[in-house]
């Protein structure tokens, strides 16, 4: 599973690498968009920045690095919810000019979400009333921007959490204009430890009381919710992904549960054991009040929340790296060699925390009779 975060510029992603990841290079930053753009100046990136210092940054920490970004693309334009345009191919040729800048900047492998949270009756980007329109317009712009040269896009299929709404109407895959042999997108439900279960004060109740609520809500509500897109994804061929997750303060204005570390740790769970494709927690202030952010630490009160998600993380970030091992020393204490042998004598050692561990098992003891036959030569000639 990859992992990113909500980070806004090349400076603030390298602190955020050497303070939390061990010097590790972050998969994925996810961040927002600007309605009306259709290049790389509508990405919310550098801020304050002017357009030439935006794309060299840009491409030096995306373009020249193994890092993605997720783009939260505005493909209706200034007027975000109107989807009759796109779905009458009127953005055919902007999405193409979109899909062109990315390229030329070395990020031909963006991750696109078009319209985030579309799927119900709120918000300026709601198709509820045209969910075809919204569908078609979807299928026209993964089309045309995997039309251009140099483009090997991931597409975003990004729901509002608490229902359903007009999803599957929505759903591009189904509609006419959907490219052959295109991967249906990844399912990307917006998801917060958050809602009207939780009190507005929580210190109105007990430490005990609120530990009692915060399981009874991820159990009747938080899972429930998982399993649903779950199910949605699993039954349209495709998986789960995450760009906008976490807990939230006491002064988020849609209550929270504060710093709660459980809902990290069973959100990692659930990731992993249902095969989540990537995870890009929204460390950011909240537009309605209150805040997620969990880095730096200097500008959080959900400490312990930012502990389980760094450890969690880190269980994965750089474990393709060359690992080290550690040696007791005379003393007792422990130093670390550089690397870890591959072979001790003439057999083959597992790769630490290989998931094969029985491969060179099995080729060192594919021939054992010869070995022992060996073996038995080498102590008839001792004798």
């Amino acid at each position: 599973m990859k992992h990113g975060a909500y980070i806004l510029s090349e400076s603030r992603v390298k602190q955020f690498e050497e303070e939390w990841l061990d010097g590790e290079k972050i998969d994925l930053i996810t961040t927002t968009f600007t309605e009306g753009f259709h290049d790389f100046v509508g990405i919310t990136w550098e801020p304050g920045a002017g357009t030439d210092t935006k794309a060299k940054s840009l491409q030096r920490t995306f373009g020249q690095t193994d890092r993605q970004m997720i783009i939260a693309y505005e493909f209706a334009g200034e007027n975000r919810g109107n989807y009759g345009p796109p779905a009458r191919g009127d953005f055919d040729g902007k999405y193409r000019k979109f899909a062109r800048s990315l390229v030329d900047l070395g990020m031909g492998d963006s991750l696109i979400a078009p319209n985030h949270e579309f799927n119900l009756d709120w918000g300026s980007k709601s198709a509820m009333d045209e969910p075809e329109n919204y569908r078609d317009g979807y299928a026209r712009c993964v089309r045309e921007m995997q039309s251009v040269d140099g483009a090997n896009f991931t597409f975003c299929y990004a729901p509002a959490r608490n229902r359903l709404g007009v999803a599957p109407e929505a759903w591009p895959v189904q509609s006419k204009y959907w490219p052959s042999g295109e991967s249906p997108p990844v399912v990307m439900p917006s998801f917060y430890d958050a809602g009207q279960t939780y009190p507005d004060d929580l210190s109105s109740i007990s430490q005990s009381e609120l530990e009692k609520l915060r399981d009874e809500i991820w159990q009747n509500k938080h899972k429930p919710l998982l399993d649903m897109w779950n199910d949605f994804a699993t039954a349209r061929n495709t998986t789960l992904g995450f760009r906008e997750w976490g807990v939230g303060n006491d002064a988020y204005y849609n209550p929270a549960g504060g710093d709660n570390p459980e809902f990290i740790h069973r959100m990692f769970d659930y990731m992993r054991n249902n095969n989540v494709e990537f995870q890009g927690y929204w460390n950011a202030e909240s537009a309605g009040g209150g805040s997620h952010r969990i880095w730096p630490e200097s500008e959080t009160n959900l400490i312990d929340s930012g502990n389980a998600w760094q450890n969690e993380v880190l269980v994965d970030i750089g474990s393709e790296t060359e690992t080290s091992t550690e040696t007791p020393t005379d003393d007792g204490s422990n130093t670390e060699d550089s690397s870890q042998p591959t072979n001790l004598g003439n057999y083959t050692l597992p790769a630490q925390g290989s998931l094969d561990w029985h491969i060179p098992l099995n080729e060192n003891f594919a021939s054992i009779e010869e070995d022992i036959k060996s073996l038995n030569e080498r102590l008839e000639q001792l004798e």
